[in-house]
C-alpha cells in the first residue's frame, strides 16, 4: 500500500502522526505530496518525517513528489512525477537513478503506452505507475471516474508494477486488488481518528 501525503487534510501534528502511524501498520511507501511548499519548506518536512520514523524498526520508502530539486538534495529513496513533468524531465536530458524508485502519474492508456515504449527504447526502468482516479472522490470532484476497466487494460500492456489511485476504499479494496498490483491512499489515512484501525480494515479481506 502507498500513502499519499496531503497537509491540507489534517493540522501539523496529525498530519506527521499519521505518516508515522502508518509506516509502524505496515505501509512501507510513503508518497510526500506537497506541491505547494517552497523547496525549503518541503525539505523541512521531509526531515521532519525522517525524524520521526528514526526509531521506527520497519522498512519503508520516502518519495518525494514532483520536485525533482528537492528529491536530489535530501537524498530520498524515490521520486513520483505527473506525466507531463516526466516528459520535460526527459526534454531536459534528466538522469534517472538505477537505485532509486521512480514513479509516475498516469491517467489514460495513451499515456500508459507511451511509457511502456519509452522504457523499452531507452533501457529505463520504472517501477510502477499510478493511474487514477477509479473511483468517485472529493479530490477530483465533478470528473468521471476511469473504473476499473482502464486497470484491465493497463495490465495488458504495463510491464511496471500498476498502482490504483482514487477513491480506494475498505469496501472496494479486494475487488479493485484484482486488477491492479496495489493500491494508493490518502484522505482516508489523512482524515483518520485511527490510523491503524484504518490500515487493518483494507487488510481484512
Amino acid at each position: 500500500m502507498y500513502l499519499i501525503t496531503n497537509r491540507s487534510l489534517c493540522g501539523e501534528n496529525k498530519y506527521f502522526d499519521s505518516i508515522n502511524d502508518s509506516v509502524c501498520n505496515g505501509i512501507e511507501n510513503i508518497i510526500i505530496r506537497e506541491k505547494d511548499l517552497s523547496n525549503d519548506q518541503l525539505k523541512n518536512v521531509y526531515y521532519k518525517i525522517k525524524s520521526r520514523l528514526k526509531n521506527v524498526n520497519k522498512k519503508y520508502n520516502l518519495i518525494i513528489n514532483s520536485n525533482i530539486d528537492v528529491f536530489e538534495e535530501v537524498d530520498a529513496d524515490g521520486i513520483h512525477l505527473p506525466f507531463m513533468i516526466f516528459k520535460k524531465s526527459i526534454k531536459d536530458n534528466y538522469a534517472f537513478k538505477e537505485n532509486k524508485i521512480l514513479g509516475i502519474s498516469t491517467h489514460s492508456i495513451k499515456e500508459i503506452e507511451y511509457l511502456e515504449q519509452f522504457k523499452k527504447n531507452n533501457n529505463l526502468n520504472i517501477d510502477y505507475i499510478t493511474i487514477s482516479h477509479i473511483y468517485e472522490t472529493d479530490c477530483k470532484k465533478g470528473i468521471s471516474p476511469k473504473g476499473i476497466e482502464i486497470l484491465k487494460c493497463a495490465k495488458k500492456i504495463s510491464s511496471s508494477k500498476i498502482v490504483a489511485l482514487g477513491g480506494i476504499t475498505p469496501d472496494n479494496s479486494l475487488n479493485t486488488l484484482k486488477y491492479c498490483d496495489d493500491i494508493a491512499i490518502m484522505s482516508q489515512i489523512m482524515k483518520s481518528a485511527n490510523v491503524e484501525k484504518t490500515i487493518k480494515e483494507y487488510f481484512e479481506f
